[in-house]
């Protein structure tokens, strides 16, 4: 989805990101740069769920990491 130190990929808009999720029948799982500011946004183009690594392990506090996440 978005740019990040973990994987060298290309991004994808959100309106792209609504188009997958519109165009296929299985669940869709945002995945890249994803964290508590922008899980929401993903999740409102129709995503099932997202996938995290920075958002948690570049955290001090890993399990409230997850609990902001959980709260979008």
């Amino acid at each position: 989805m978005y740019p990040t130190s973990t994987k060298q990929t290309d991004t994808i808009s959100l309106d792209v990101l609504a188009d997958i999720c519109r165009a296929v029948s299985i669940p869709v799982v945002a995945i890249g740069g994803v964290d508590a500011g922008n899980a929401g946004v993903a999740i409102d183009a129709g995503c099932a769920g997202v996938a995290v690594v920075s958002a948690l392990f570049d955290q001090r506090d890993i399990k409230a990491a997850a609990g902001n996440i959980l709260l979008v």
